[in-house]
């Protein structure tokens, strides 16, 4: 199955990058969603057909749903209930990152998460423009880039000085990171998992959808980490409505991060933004 989900997410990219450097994009916004997070492209939805016709070719022998945020309106019934009665749920953000990507901005990512009876377990991110491309098989996790596949080390902890978030939604502390941590944005969850699994930042805050964070999901609890919640300190571990709501979307703030670096991470606030959900 990663062979060929990997043979699709690489096509996927290509497409992308041809009609990245389009004059216009032919945009349109998500109902109820303001600029920044409700843009669509025509490539977001064309990328969204092209893997249903993806799943609906190879995999028909499965039991399986599709969450896919171009179409996630679709799905009628209760999506915890629909989960329950498939045994492999196939989540893709056909391009995360919208905002940058309809500005020809490089920093977006196309991700493929699936989960097994609700429980992260295969996992895919790639970011087209910088032809890196990370992913799980559900044992190992690995690194495509220039020719290369390279084994990540599980258990290696960052010592990047990086933490990525959206600065409006954390209260931080003054003189929150003392000189020592830097907070940084690319507008695009899959990066954030992305860097976090190459080790390129210490952590990040995160308060996205499943299909934002399933692929990264998968590869970063294989690498040892956890996405917790910010609060209670609580991790993640399967889709339920405990930690999701009915649209997909987390129902907290979540950190991802080593369990080490937890509490640390979480002292750099004094608290999230209300108005954003926390």
């Amino acid at each position: 199955m990663i062979n060929k989900l990997k043979q699709f997410i690489k096509r996927a990219g290509a497409y992308s990058l041809e009609k990245r450097h389009a004059a216009e994009h032919q945009l349109s916004f998500k109902s109820g969603a303001d600029a920044a997070k409700g843009i669509v492209t025509e490539v977001d939805t064309a990328i969204s057909r092209m893997f249903k016709e993806f799943v609906g070719s190879n995999f028909a022998d499965l039991k399986y749903m599709i969450i896919d945020e171009e179409s996630i309106a679709e799905l009628s019934g209760d999506v915890f209930e629909l989960c329950a009665q498939t045994d492999y749920q196939f989540v893709i953000d056909p391009i995360d990152g919208t905002m940058n990507y309809a500005a020809d901005i490089p920093m977006y990512g196309i991700t493929i998460g699936v989960l097994k009876h609700g429980c992260p377990w295969l996992g895919i991110m790639y970011a087209p423009a910088t032809g890196e491309l990370v992913y799980t098989d559900g044992k190992a996790v690995y690194c495509e880039c220039n020719g290369k596949t390279e084994i990540i080390e599980a258990g290696k902890a960052s010592v990047s000085r990086v933490v990525l978030g959206h600065a409006w939604k954390l209260h931080l502390k003054p003189n929150h990171f003392d000189g020592k941590l830097i907070l940084h944005d690319y507008f695009s969850a899959v990066i954030y998992c992305l860097y976090m699994a190459l080790g390129r930042v210490r952590g990040a805050f995160i308060q996205a959808n499943l299909w934002d964070i399933a692929g990264g999901w998968a590869v970063c609890k294989l690498l040892g980490m956890g996405l917790y919640d910010y609060e209670s300190g609580k991790e993640m571990t399967t889709f339920t409505p405990e930690f999701f709501q009915e649209n997909c979307h987390v129902r907290n703030m979540q950190i991802l991060c080593f369990r080490k670096d937890f509490e640390m991470l979480k002292d750099l606030t004094t608290g999230i933004s209300v108005a954003d959900g926390g």
